[in-house]
């Protein structure tokens, strides 16, 4: 959290008074940190049966409890192997009684029919040089701001038709041309309003 008043309490602190302790006092607390708290604790020992007995199981490696232990787990391990192999071997046998219809998915490919593409997007091109015509005689600054998007979407159209030219009558670059087209006449019909 930042201190909002950090300049009055540096002040403040700034302010307080510097203590030296005595030296002696450094000498008391050496003294009394020297010893560690291990050494002070009681220390016990076990009795001797005690190590005996784990020599013992230590000699004996495993303990047999262990060994049951370890016996038990393995059954129950063989007896859930056996119970999910018989489970699969009567999945099988019920997959197999009730097969039902088969499905089958054929794939073929036709090429698809070249039609030769209508390329009238360039009839309308009288009117809009007509319109530009009577917008730079009015000089209005709306009527400015609409020529300034016509001539945007203008060259974007000449830039898709140079597409078109390269790399051929490629369907999606045609429905580009085509969205640029309605937004160029879609801005016409705005321009005609506008005069």
């Amino acid at each position: 959290m930042k201190e909002r008043n950090y300049d009055k309490l540096r002040r403040a602190l700034d302010q307080l008074p510097d203590h030296q302790p005595p030296a002696d006092c450094w000498r008391g607390i050496e003294r009394e940190l020297v010893g560690s708290l291990g050494d002070r604790l009681p220390s016990y020992r076990p009795p001797a049966s005690v190590w005996n007995h784990l020599n013992q199981e230590l000699d004996q490696g495993i303990p047999q409890s262990i060994h049951r232990a370890r016996r038990r787990s393995l059954r129950w391990v063989a007896v859930a192997a056996s119970f999910l192999l018989v489970l699969a071997l009567a999945g099988n046998w019920w997959a197999q009684r009730n097969a039902g219809p088969t499905v089958t998915v054929a794939i073929s490919s036709e090429p698809m029919p070249t039609a030769t593409l209508v390329k009238d997007w360039d009839d309308e091109e009288q009117s809009f040089t007509e319109i530009i015509e009577e917008i730079d005689r009015r000089d209005e600054p709306t009527l400015n701001n609409l020529r300034y998007e016509l001539d945007e979407l203008t060259s974007a159209k000449e830039e898709i038709q140079a597409m078109l030219v390269a790399y051929g009558d490629d369907p999606t670059v045609v429905r580009q041309l085509a969205e640029i087209e309605r937004d160029r006449s879609d801005l016409y019909r705005r321009i005609i309003v506008e005069l």
